[in-house]
């Protein structure tokens, strides 16, 4: 049997407990600050994501109401100008309904590209906004151990391509 020096475990738990509290002292306020910073950093970007996602809805709605009053400008285009056709003759009908119809289809194309260039630039906008927040989500995301981890696998499949070379 092996005596137990008690003046070396003595030593080691008064060691240990300075240890303790020099960390305690210094080392673990730090931390706690470090994250409790961190948690507020990734609220607050979460926070701007959403308000981001509010200022795309209200965009989109801004859009949707301007191409519902497009439309409707168009359809009184054309109610005016078939009214003004029934008010004329035969041969006057005839030149006005030629007239309106070429009005509407001129409408309709202005409609359908306004249309397009809404949902053209909303889209570009959303995508924008959308990238810009992945981006600025995947580079608060990286920290140094997952870092490490995709150096240490790029590695590995480096040392498996090579062992598969020198198979062949």
């Amino acid at each position: 049997m092996h005596e137990i020096d008690w003046g070396q475990v003595i030593a080691q738990v008064v060691g240990f407990l300075v240890v303790l509290f020099i960390l305690k002292k210094y080392a673990w306020g730090p931390v706690i600050d470090m994250l409790e910073e961190r948690r507020a950093k990734i609220q607050g970007d979460f926070d701007e994501i959403d308000a981001q996602r509010a200022e795309v809805a209200a965009v989109r709605k801004g859009l949707d109401d301007r191409l519902a009053g497009i439309e409707h400008e168009a359809r009184e285009r054309i109610q005016a100008a078939v009214a003004e056709g029934e008010s004329v003759g035969n041969e006057i009908k005839l030149k006005a309904r030629q007239e309106a119809q070429a009005i509407q289809r001129r409408a309709e194309e202005q409609v359908e590209r306004d249309r397009d260039k809404a949902q053209v630039a909303l889209r570009n906008e959303m995508v924008t906004m959308v990238v810009a927040a992945t981006e600025k989500m995947l580079r608060e995301k990286l920290d140094a151990d997952s870092h490490k981890k995709q150096v240490e696998a790029f590695i590995d499949s480096l040392g498996t391509v090579r062992g598969e070379g020198a198979k062949s």
